[in-house]
């Protein structure tokens, strides 16, 4: 039995305008209304994330920052995950090697990570980590360049979430598209890529979907709840 479903946001329940798919929505609205919880799990920050919540109407643990942050609006309890330390430093080395770096809006007001835009290749921005010696994860997720620690990631926000919630890690379900969201597809109990998902991110779900973006999720949560 499913207890908790996991759900990305950009390219899953968005297309790639990150504009919600309605339909979507009202299939999470359904889960949740049937007594399984979401999770929103997003790259974005916990304030985004938070508000998107409530909008969409969910009621799990919110994960920010691809993992970074974990905060359930129900317990009211909140876990940081990682820490800015190297985070700054490799901005500080990536901002002089190279000049056409440049972070999004959002990335001074993250707790445990960074996110650039993609205004370089991620191989450029790699190179430049391992010549530093930066034990960091830098994973282009198609909307932004995301450097965070190697022990931050979606699938050890999942373990987190569902031991807040008192649930085991088989009690819970994950539907994600993006090579952030492997280890979340990983650590799930059923895992679902939409069928957008690049195919490495494919390889490490249980089930793979035709249908992309928001029809992928209506028809994951279909299956989830029981229902095809």
């Amino acid at each position: 039995m499913i207890r908790l479903l996991a759900v990305d946001i950009d390219g899953t329940i968005t297309g790639f305008d990150r504009r919600l798919n309605l339909e979507a929505v009202k299939a999470l609205r359904l889960a949740e209304e049937k007594g399984t919880p979401v999770s929103l799990a997003s790259g974005n920050t916990l304030p985004f994330v938070e508000a998107a919540a409530t909008l969409i109407g969910t009621t799990g643990p919110l994960i920010a920052e691809d993992g970074g942050i974990v905060y359930d609006p129900v317990t009211k309890e909140t876990r940081v995950l990682g820490n800015r330390e190297d985070i700054e430093r490799a901005l500080q080395i990536l901002r002089a090697r190279l000049r056409e770096i440049r972070e999004t809006r959002s990335s001074p007001f993250r707790l445990t990570g960074a996110t650039l835009e993609r205004t370089v290749p991620l191989e450029k921005v790699e190179q430049v980590l391992r010549d530093a010696g930066l034990p960091l994860v830098a994973v282009d997720s198609g909307f932004a360049i995301h450097l965070r620690n190697p022990e931050v990631n979606k699938g050890r926000a999942l373990r987190v979430a569902a031991e807040i919630r008192g649930i085991l890690l088989s009690e819970t379900a994950a539907i994600a598209d993006g090579p952030n969201d492997v280890e979340l597809l990983r650590f799930a109990g059923e895992s679902f890529a939409v069928g957008n998902a690049p195919e490495d991110v494919k390889r490490v779900a249980k089930h793979v979907l035709d249908e992309e973006n928001g029809a992928g999720v209506v028809k994951a949560v279909r299956l989830i709840l029981g229902l095809e």
